[in-house]
């Protein structure tokens, strides 16, 4: 698809320091664009292993310890992307939910922003930093400078040619903060998410993670606005075993709030996906506390027959069937009383598997190119 209407392809992403859902859909996108180069930040290949294009970091990348310190050097992304220079490419896309829109173009470039949210640290109030010794200090810079990169924010938004949204939920942020409007085209999950798992992999699976018995699972990366601490309460007082698959700087202030009760088992990072798949399968059910964009860990879990309790809010509310795929909540009191009744054969696992059926990779990929081909048109006509 490639070389068919754009030969040359640059992929912009935010920095690719913790692998996550918009890397999947970025990952998902590199398939049409298999040639592409990608251009980012800050890169940990550890994280990304198996990546065939070649990726190009900015100077963060030379900045001590780039990994563990990106967070506090959010002040120099304006630099950082603007310094890409990106004249030899035919077509840019950014994926992104930060800054890497920010690159510039040039006229006869197009930019496609493919849009997982507009920055929530600028525009929601999201720091993340509740589990840092700094967070004292953190929280009135973050005031000050928030101000000046918002109206960055702003200023970049006029470079972009094309927006597309992976929710109508964001399309709906993105004409807020922009006054623009953004196409829609839902990310897909892999034929694999959907792949029947053995009596042998379940056993494998329990056997290697020492889990017994029925367990409650959050699939997550462990930042604040996630709530896995609204989970981590709720199971403990509905006395259910909760089993947490995912890292992040939240780690330590969640297993202060576990406070070594064996109900809850925290698990880190699971790098095999056929495994998280397992766990998706013999899960009673999944919570899923945060605000998100789209959500493709309960159309994960829903692949595999499993319900989802979900938070009112966010692109989950256009995949997930009340009372069909699972149920949703307002705050933790409410995720409590769930937990509390939670009858997993009040749900049919083939009601549940036929809704995932919706939201494929097969799908998006199709969509994509669609629009990839009428962007093409629009820019022959110019």
């Amino acid at each position: 698809m490639q070389e068919k209407y754009f030969k040359r392809v640059a992929v912009i992403a935010d920095q690719m320091t913790s692998f996550g859902g918009a890397d999947r859909e970025m990952f998902s996108m590199l398939k049409l664009f298999p040639n592409a180069d990608i251009y980012t930040i800050a890169f940990d290949a550890n994280k990304y292993i198996g990546i065939k294009q070649r990726v190009y970091t900015s100077f963060v990348q030379r900045i001590p310890k780039p990994k563990s310190f990106y967070r506090h050097l959010k002040i120099l992304t304006p630099w950082a992307y603007e310094s890409f220079d990106l004249r030899k490419y035919d077509l840019v896309i950014s994926i992104s939910a930060g800054p890497a829109r920010g690159v510039i173009t040039g006229i006869y470039q197009p930019h496609i922003a493919m849009v997982m949210t507009p920055p929530r640290s600028l525009w929601d109030n999201e720091l993340n930093v509740r589990a840092s010794r700094l967070k004292n200090i953190y929280k009135p810079i973050s005031t000050i400078l928030n101000t000046y990169m918002r109206i960055w924010d702003l200023s970049i938004s006029k470079r972009v040619d094309y927006w597309t949204a992976n929710s109508k939920y964001i399309a709906k942020k993105i004409l807020k903060r922009y006054g623009t409007n953004a196409t829609v085209i839902y990310p897909g999950i892999s034929k694999e998410s959907f792949e029947k798992v053995s009596k042998e992999q379940k056993r494998k699976i329990c056997e290697k993670y020492d889990i017994e018995g029925e367990f409650v699972l959050v699939v997550s990366r462990l930042y604040d606005y996630k709530r896995i601490d609204w989970a981590i309460r709720a199971c403990l007082k509905a006395g259910k075993q909760l089993v947490i698959v995912g890292e992040g700087p939240d780690m330590k202030y969640l297993k202060s709030i576990a406070n070594g009760n064996t109900l809850i088992k925290f698990l880190g990072f699971v790098e095999d996906d056929s495994e998280v798949r397992v766990f998706f399968n013999i899960a009673e059910v999944l919570l899923f506390c945060g605000i998100e964009d789209f959500g493709l860990v309960p159309v994960e879990a829903m692949a595999q027959g499993t319900p989802v309790f979900a938070y009112e809010e966010g692109g989950v509310l256009e995949t997930v069937k009340r009372g069909i795929c699972g149920e949703f909540f307002k705050d933790e009191k409410e995720l409590t009383k769930l937990l509390k009744n939670f009858k997993k054969r009040r749900y049919n696992p083939r009601e549940i598997v036929k809704r995932a059926q919706e939201f494929t990779e097969e799908k998006f990929l199709n969509n994509l190119e669609e629009y990839i081909k009428k962007v093409y048109d629009t820019e022959r006509k110019k």
